[in-house]
């Protein structure tokens, strides 16, 4: 199973619940951010639509989303597609300087939240050191099947993973630490 595959790259790094809340929190926000960011680059206009660095990033990435899983796809469309409406809407009513601002403080709350998370919690080093592509264009996607699996849906694709997990040696045991 291809989606269990990869994100047993990402859960190897993201096994202890208050790691993963932050991460739930942490990747929307650097994500709604990097938007915000892209949509102040507008690459052309067809038929008076404004096509942004934004929409092309975010079309890129729910396509090989929904190559992975279509469910999680779907929220994850619903969840981003949220958050990049909302950045454009930043750009084209607010001064740069505002969207400059708020990438500035996103990134540095969401990037500083998830080192904490991995350093205190995971005690391990982010996924980012090893994989950036993991970091910047999976996570998300992989956050939204972090919530599906603690809300207790989809557990066979999340035994999936762990299987994947313990085949790779890299599965680690919280449950004997207090949450």
């Amino acid at each position: 199973m291809r989606f269990a595959k990869e994100m047993a790259f990402y859960s190897a790094y993201h096994q202890e619940k208050r790691n993963v809340l932050i991460h739930v929190l942490g990747v929307p926000t650097i994500t709604f951010t990097l938007f915000v960011v892209l949509s102040r680059f507008s690459l052309f206009e067809y038929n008076g639509f404004h096509v942004s660095a934004s929409l092309v990033f975010t079309l890129a990435v729910l396509g090989y989303y929904y190559t992975l899983d279509v469910l999680f796809a779907f929220v994850a469309t619903l969840v981003f597609g949220g958050l990049f409406v909302t950045s454009e809407w930043i750009t084209t009513q607010l001064p740069a300087t505002t969207a400059w601002t708020i990438f500035g403080l996103g990134q540095v709350i969401g990037w500083g939240a998830q080192f904490y998370g991995h350093f205190i919690f995971e005690k391990s080093r982010p996924a980012l050191f090893d994989n950036l592509f993991q970091a910047l264009v999976s996570a998300p996607l992989f956050v939204v099947a972090d919530v599906f699996f603690e809300l207790g849906y989809r557990l066979d694709l999340k035994a999936a993973v762990d299987k994947e997990l313990k085949e790779r040696g890299v599965w680690k045991d919280f449950s004997h630490k207090a949450a």
